[in-house]
């Protein structure tokens, strides 16, 4: 590791016409006797440094008193690039980023595509100008402040809700937060900061929402709140999506979900709808699903890819987990609904000649081109506006098809296998939801086993 100690001063002079620094070659840093001169000029040392990669930076470093100190201060920084730390402080937080995600190929597309979108969103915007190595607490929590005011300024109708402009939960801050922990930890590992202070900044808790039902009651003060909002000259699509649900995760009730398949009986994309709901398979594995995938007489269907979105690309991928590859069971009313859509889409194909994609896809749009999953939530939220259901995401179907498994009596094993998750855990914990008349059904049985009868009008 190259390095030297030099004296220069701030000393400036005329050269063809442009006022230029004088740098080392000042003749007032030494004295006639050639010593140097104590009241004039500072010291500095210059180092090469190794950088992210290996890039090779020249440091230079300045304002100490002597050539001792600045030859000590020198020292200190070879000692450190002897144990490994890279010492190179020019590095910002923009740069160390960029240069990790490049990097990232231990991880799923989608998984770079979600920390991608978070460092181009808040922390390249936020913290890309600051200096890594001077990265501290207090800017981190900085970027969730300005997130909560923003998440304020929504909630007030300051800002019209959309896909890229909606309240950031809690839990989706914690994930923010997990991508700027898991980059610090690496750059901890390399030797470029002592501390990963992301871990340090403290956050609500991210734990998932438990998932309600739309009961009667809190379906009829949802609607109540929308009225009032018309009644004050809301349009009623615009009072709708202002009036947030009870909660971010809510469930149909089964008669829900009944006018929507009803509603919809003779939508082309049906038997999408029918598989969701029933199935709880995630939107990505849907779209993906090939029709030699689908076994009629076995009524089954196996699911063994899903389509994701990585920058704004559809790419098709494994299923999230390693028990997300499965085959799952159909009732006899999906294996009908499939076999009505593939003649439909026979029809399709006919009709198109030959500009028919032929993708092998179940669900396809008219022309046979494999779905975007993107639309299939677009449309899902159209078309629960259309027939004027209670709010609920396409995810929720999930949550739902959970719910209607448990209620209708299906071992949790069956239920775990089904949703494709890798504990059992995660199906208890998250995907249901119990039905009122279910708990009320329970509260009459666990009675039912106690051989008393209360008093009347006790």
């Amino acid at each position: 590791m190259k390095g030297s100690v030099f004296k220069r001063c701030g000393c400036t002079h005329v050269v063809d016409g442009k006022r230029r620094q004088l740098g080392r070659s000042c003749p007032k840093l030494k004295r006639p006797d050639g010593a140097w001169n104590p009241r004039h000029g500072t010291w500095y040392f210059g180092l090469d440094v190794e950088g992210v990669g290996g890039k090779k930076n020249r440091m230079i470093r300045g304002g100490f008193t002597s050539s001792t100190e600045a030859q000590n201060a020198m020292d200190a920084v070879k000692a450190k690039a002897a144990k490994g730390i890279i010492v190179n402080d020019r590095l910002t937080v923009g740069d160390y980023l960029r240069e990790w995600i490049n990097g990232k190929t231990d991880v799923k597309p989608k998984t770079v595509a979600l920390y991608t979108g978070h460092i181009d969103r808040y922390w390249e915007p936020h913290l890309g100008h600051r200096r890594l190595g001077d990265l501290r607490v207090a800017h981190v929590a900085a970027v969730f402040d300005a997130i909560s005011e923003r998440n304020e300024q929504v909630r007030k109708g300051r800002l019209k809700r959309t896909r890229r402009v909606r309240i950031v939960g809690a839990s989706s801050m914690q994930r923010i937060r997990a991508t700027l922990r898991t980059a610090l930890s690496d750059a901890v590992r390399e030797g470029l900061v002592s501390v990963n202070v992301a871990s340090l900044v403290k956050l609500p808790s991210g734990k998932s929402p438990k998932p309600l039902v739309w009961t009667v009651e809190r379906e009829e003060r949802w609607r109540e709140k929308v009225a009032a909002l018309v009644a004050e000259g809301t349009s009623y699509a615009r009072a709708r999506d202002l009036t947030p649900a009870p909660c971010p995760v809510m469930v149909w009730r089964p008669d829900h979900l009944a006018v929507f398949l009803d509603h919809f009986a003779d939508d082309r994309m049906y038997a999408l709808w029918r598989f969701l709901s029933h199935r709880g398979t995630r939107r990505g594995e849907a779209c993906g699903l090939e029709w030699h995938d689908f076994n009629k007489k076995a009524r089954t269907a196996t699911i063994e890819r899903q389509r994701v979105n990585v920058d704004g690309v559809i790419i098709e991928d494994t299923p999230k987990s390693e028990a997300g590859g499965r085959v799952i069971a159909l009732d006899e009313g999906t294996v009908d609904a499939f076999a009505a859509h593939r003649k439909r889409q026979i029809e399709e194909r006919l009709a198109w000649g030959e500009a028919w994609v032929d993708s092998g896809k179940v669900f396809t749009q008219a022309n046979g081109e494999p779905l975007n999953p993107e639309w299939v939530s677009d449309e899902f939220a159209r078309l629960i506006e259309k027939c004027d259901l209670p709010p609920i995401r396409l995810h929720d179907l999930r949550h739902g098809a959970a719910s209607l498994m448990l209620a209708g009596g299906v071992d949790i094993k069956i239920v775990q296998e089904t949703l494709g998750h890798a504990t059992l855990a995660t199906t208890a914990n998250t995907y249901t939801s119990v039905y009122p008349d279910v708990a009320t059904a329970a509260a009459e049985a666990t009675a039912a086993m106690v051989p008393h009868k209360p008093k009347k009008g006790a």
